[in-house]
């Protein structure tokens, strides 16, 4: 939707195909944790992560798993995570990728006056559970810093202090990371808000129930899109379909280095006692964000060989934990709103922008847990490629 806005915007004649029946009904933009983290671009490749590998591997952590299986594509993809793993690779993607956050955070500052999406700058608390974890981060928000990021280091009476709701909380925490740019937004309203906007000011067409098959191509030239709806003739074309981006890519020979971490989410009543400002419980891998008078609350990495299929007791892995940490800031026992999706991960957790092999086939895909944060970044700059 972002690449849309960014090229119509530029005077492109926009045609948007989408296999469900409304933009953000499927995939990670229906139900992610709706922070849109500027500050928080840590690659997901470290030298800490490949630490706890065998841990991951055993399933020894709830939030984690690790399920290695035979396919040459994971692999391929596997090899070139750990090449990626190294202190000095960790800091420079963790790095590029918080350029790519501020010019985002720039972007969607301008668009958020023109579409309605429960859009709030709250800040964001990072707690810690251990002393190692708040050092590293300690010395991460230095680096973080000297690009604008303004991240502070609290100590836990700080932390409630700034948000008072933590005084619930009941998991014990060595100390917090503030975030002050850090925004919140429901960002399946923001992709059906901008919709209207497309349609209206600047003549986009939609094609919604509308399954992409294939990229058709001729002489290493794109020459039409072909879905179970027949062949869409056209010059270019973009990939913008998160963790499906790889198969789609593939029709045309062009290879992707994605591949997908599912997570889960849900939402519920939120109340008096929901925090104001977005948590994240680093060691438990959960974030709580309130939107309106909701709460939602995601977390859980599965990556490996995962089909993708909605698992409940994954979910009630989440369920529970949550309601364990924070029982009070929300109504359990309400209404509640499971969900799960696919991250798409690439191996140095920057995302793939720009042109591919092909002529005419543009790429703007592989945005892993920050897609919601980065994705007017990544618009502008597809769109200064195509112009």
């Amino acid at each position: 939707m972002t690449s849309a806005y960014a090229l119509a915007r530029k005077g492109h004649c926009v045609t948007v195909v989408d296999s469900a029946s409304a933009p953000a009904e499927a995939g990670a933009s229906f139900g992610n944790g709706a922070q849109l983290s500027y500050s928080y671009t840590d690659a997901l490749a470290s030298p800490s992560l490949i630490a706890d590998l065998p841990k991951y591997i055993l399933g020894l952590d709830p939030a984690f798993r690790l399920r290695i299986g035979f396919s040459p594509e994971f692999w391929i993809w596997a090899l070139a995570f750990l090449a990626n793993a190294s202190a000095k690779k960790f800091e420079a993607n963790t790095t590029a990728v918080l350029k790519l956050a501020m010019e985002s955070r720039r972007e969607l500052a301008e668009l958020s006056s023109r579409v309605d999406f429960d859009h709030r700058t709250a800040g964001k608390l990072h707690l810690y559970s251990n002393p190692e974890s708040l050092r590293r981060a300690t010395v991460l928000s230095g680096l973080k810093n000297k690009y604008g990021a303004q991240q502070a280091v609290l100590t836990p009476e700080e932390a409630v202090d700034r948000e008072p709701a933590l005084a619930g909380y009941q998991q014990p925490f060595v100390g917090a990371l503030w975030s002050p740019f850090d925004e919140a937004g429901d960002s399946r309203r923001f992709c059906q808000n901008l919709r209207f906007l497309l349609q209206s000011e600047y003549g986009v067409t939609f094609r919604l129930g509308t399954t992409v098959q294939a990229l058709k191509t001729q002489a290493d030239k794109l020459i039409a899109v072909q879905t179970d709806a027949g062949e869409l003739e056209c010059g270019r074309a973009v990939i913008a379909l998160g963790a499906w981006s790889r198969r789609i890519a593939r029709t045309a020979g062009i290879t992707v280095p994605i591949w997908p971490m599912q997570g889960y989410s849900m939402t519920i009543p939120a109340t008096a006692a929901a925090p104001n400002a977005s948590i994240t419980d680093s060691s438990r891998k959960l974030v709580f964000c309130r939107l309106g008078e909701q709460l939602r609350i995601a977390g859980l990495a599965d990556i490996g060989m995962c089909p993708g299929d909605f698992r409940q007791s994954r979910f009630d892995r989440l369920f529970q934990a949550a309601k364990d940490l924070f029982p009070k800031a929300g109504d359990y026992g309400g209404k509640v709103n499971e969900w799960t999706g696919l991250r798409p991960m690439t191996p140095d957790s920057q995302p793939i922008v720009g042109r591919s092999k092909v002529e005419g086939v543009y790429l703007n895909c592989g945005h892993g847990s920050l897609g919601w944060t980065l994705s007017m970044g990544t618009a502008v700059r597809l769109a200064e490629v195509m112009n």
